[in-house]
This record gives structure tokens, C-alpha cells and sequence, in this order.
């Protein structure tokens, strides 16, 4: 798994929050397709807060195949990650357990 650590820049919260929104219900079956289309078998965003800042964690895993800029969704998706996200880095998983 590939963990990102991103701060959302002010004010830039509720926008942020909102993509998500329709990333799960107006935009889902073209999202799983891009998922598809970058050979992705998993991808999520969650956000927390520090002191009053916030930030948020993208969890992706799969091959991570180059995104097809063709399409409107991605084209939109890259717009508002530069809109309301700031790169920190990586995050190094130190462990991953799954029962099942």
C-alpha cells in the first residue's frame, strides 16, 4: 500500500470534502473505472486535524498505471487536489495485519 500525506490549504476543507462526496455518489462507477483503467484495486482519502490544521491521508494500492487525462473526471480530480491540497510526503507503513 502507498500512503500520502497531504495538508488542505485554508479554507479549503468543506470544498475538499465535498469532491469526496461526489467521488462516492454522482461520479462513482467513472472513479472505479479510472481505478481500473490505473490498475488500482483500492483508493481512499481521509482527513484529520492537528492544532487547527488539517490534513489528509490518500491510501492507494495496486500498480499504479499513468492517468488517462483524456477524461473530464481526472482532469477535475487534478484541479481541486492542487485547489485544496498541499504535498507533504510519504508515509513509510510500518505494519499491515489482515484476518481473513
Amino acid at each position: 500500500m502507498k500512503i500520502k500525506l497531504y495538508k488542505l490549504k485554508k479554507g479549503k476543507l468543506d470544498k475538499w470534502k465535498e469532491w469526496g462526496k461526489l467521488l462516492l455518489t454522482i461520479y462513482k462507477e467513472e472513479a472505479i473505472e479510472t481505478l481500473k483503467e490505473e490498475g488500482l484495486t483500492y483508493e481512499a482519502f481521509s482527513v484529520f486535524s492537528i492544532n487547527g490544521e488539517y490534513y489528509t491521508i490518500a491510501m492507494i494500492e495496486g500498480e499504479e498505471k499513468p492517468t488517462n487525462m483524456d477524461r473530464e473526471l481526472n482532469q477535475k480530480h487534478k484541479a481541486i487536489k492542487k485547489e485544496c491540497l498541499e504535498k507533504i510526503g510519504s508515509v513509510e507503513e510500518v505494519y499491515e495485519l489482515y484476518n481473513k
